[in-house]
């Protein structure tokens, strides 16, 4: 990844902002110049996804076999260590520059694999209404709008909505994630995806099961593909 740049732009705004709000990286949360995403030491030092994951559902541990309705899940990197810290820090504190940084990775490779040209539409998993209201902004969202920066790409967040918060998905057996998942999500608008290419952000792919239940609403929608990208992939 020699030609990823970390710099996130500067320009006045953010210096006048650095003096009050002094920038963090994501993933060390150490104060840097206000003009980089994050320390060069600590991204060499996160653990990107590789070749081992496979290319179709995501996962270290393939789970083809359970039958998913999305076509394939590109993930940035693996739910541990730095990456866990910033994805942390983007689900809880806002931290803009860990979505940034996601979603250039995930651009990068949805270009190398041919794929970033094929979407149409970017769709983030939504959110639960209390929860954003409190937070204050969806982080898949965010993801979604830095992964297809720079494209033509429309992101609509208004296509899927959730019914309930959700159990804390660690205490949760896989069957019933499963269970869970295909209860909390449905479609919040009549809207025609006929023939188009989905491109389907979460933050963090645990089990697939969020990821595919999404996909199958976005398929009954009339999505021909649904392509997923996820900030980490549990392993």
């Amino acid at each position: 990844m020699d030609n990823i740049r970390l710099s996130n732009g500067g320009g006045a705004g953010k210096y006048v902002l650095d003096l009050f709000f002094p920038n963090r990286c994501p993933f060390c949360d150490e104060i840097i110049p206000y003009d980089v995403m994050c320390c060069e030491d600590c991204f060499d030092e996160v653990p990107w996804a590789d070749d081992s994951i496979c290319p179709l559902c995501g996962k270290l541990s393939c789970i083809c076999d359970r039958g998913l309705r999305y076509d394939m899940c590109i993930p940035a990197a693996y739910y541990e260590g730095k990456a866990q810290k910033a994805v942390l820090a983007l689900k809880y504190r806002h931290h803009a520059d860990a979505a940034e940084i996601f979603g250039l990775i995930l651009r990068e490779r949805l270009t190398a694999a041919g794929l970033l040209d094929s979407i149409d539409i970017a769709v983030p998993v939504p959110i639960y209404r209390a929860g954003r209201l409190e937070r204050g902004y969806n982080q898949a969202k965010l993801l979604a709008d830095s992964t297809v920066k720079g494209t033509d790409i429309p992101v609509c967040d208004s296509i899927l909505g959730r019914t309930t918060p959700g159990s804390e998905q660690h205490t949760l057996s896989a069957g019933d994630r499963l269970k869970e998942a295909a209860e909390q999500y449905y479609l919040r608008e009549e809207v025609s995806l006929e023939g188009k290419t989905v491109l389907l952000a979460d933050d963090v792919l645990t089990t697939g099961a969020t990821l595919d239940s999404c996909a199958a609403l976005l398929k009954q929608a009339g999505a021909k593909r649904v392509i997923c990208a996820a900030a980490v992939t549990v392993r």
